[in-house]
């Protein structure tokens, strides 16, 4: 898990971040704004900086001291280490400023009074008694975040329609769950990912799948540098492309891509046009700096 997830985690714990209930700041050449694409991942990055940014502006302006996040995009390909080359100069090193260390705003935030530190979420994320937004999502249940709060205000200043960001922004991201549960959940794969973990017993790593060694990575409490990682993280991958593991697993994700947008055709357009459209305030806002 990454440090930023690290410390939103830790806020949602203190109650006030969404609950369910049932890197870049230079301008580049881009192509033209039109809803019939995605945003780039440089795109994306560009976005998240500038929320942020507007976030940390909002907080300091309330009196309230708060550190930017840095951008951690979720993983390309989730299911298996397909890279050998990677693999074996990085491990399952994921990168990141403040590596394992608690984020500058968790340490802030617990070293606050409780009065002050209540004040201090509130301001980031409103209340529940505030007016909310809600999504439903894809995967199931509902997410609601007050429409109060430097997180709400930063997002309506950015792409115009707070309510609607935070829903269709819900749902997309829900989407990478219920792919990565019906791309893992196809007999295809499982039959793939048996040839993968005899290779992987042939190479002296006896895990069943690559969720075992994350789970494993997260117990070890170590970084995923250490050689012995690094030779785990080398013949995940040498494996994932000797049995054919990798492929299967990339031509199920794009079938099960394709029919995801074709399901949530609207709220994907809706999620394109509102980030394509919140560039140009995106670029001004982090070239000002």
């Amino acid at each position: 898990m990454s440090p930023s997830s690290r410390w939103r985690r830790w806020l949602a714990f203190a109650g006030v971040l969404a609950t369910v209930a049932a890197g870049s700041g230079a301008a580049v050449p881009t192509p033209a704004l039109t809803a019939s694409r995605d945003p780039t991942p440089r795109e994306e990055a560009l976005l998240h900086d500038a929320e942020e940014l507007l976030i940390q502006r909002c907080m300091r302006h309330g009196g309230f001291a708060y550190w930017v996040v840095e951008y951690a995009p979720p993983p390309a390909f989730p299911y298996v280490v397909d890279d050998v080359n990677a693999a074996g100069a990085r491990g399952y090193d994921t990168g990141g400023t403040h590596g394992g260390s608690p984020h500058p705003n968790q340490v802030h935030g617990m070293s606050l009074p409780p009065e002050r530190r209540h004040a201090w979420l509130l301001a980031i994320h409103g209340s529940l008694t505030d007016e909310q937004f809600e999504a439903n999502l894809p995967s199931g249940g509902r997410v609601r975040h007050s429409s109060r709060g430097c997180t709400s205000q930063a997002q309506q200043q950015l792409y115009g329609d707070a309510r609607t960001w935070f829903r269709v922004k819900e749902i997309r991201t829900s989407l990478r769950a219920v792919r990565y549960e019906a791309v893992s959940g196809d007999p295809a794969f499982a039959t793939a990912m048996a040839g993968w973990a005899a290779c992987m017993r042939g190479q002296g790593q006896a895990f069943a799948s690559p969720v075992e060694i994350r789970v494993a990575l997260d117990n070890s409490r170590q970084n995923g540098t250490e050689a012995r990682w690094r030779r785990t993280a080398v013949a995940e991958a040498t494996c994932a492309l000797r049995t054919g593991f990798a492929a299967t697993a990339h031509r199920l994700d794009r079938h099960y891509e394709q029919r995801i947008r074709a399901r949530y055709r609207e709220e994907l357009a809706t999620w394109r046009r509102l980030s394509l459209s919140a560039l140009p305030r995106a670029r001004t806002l982090t070239e000002s700096l």
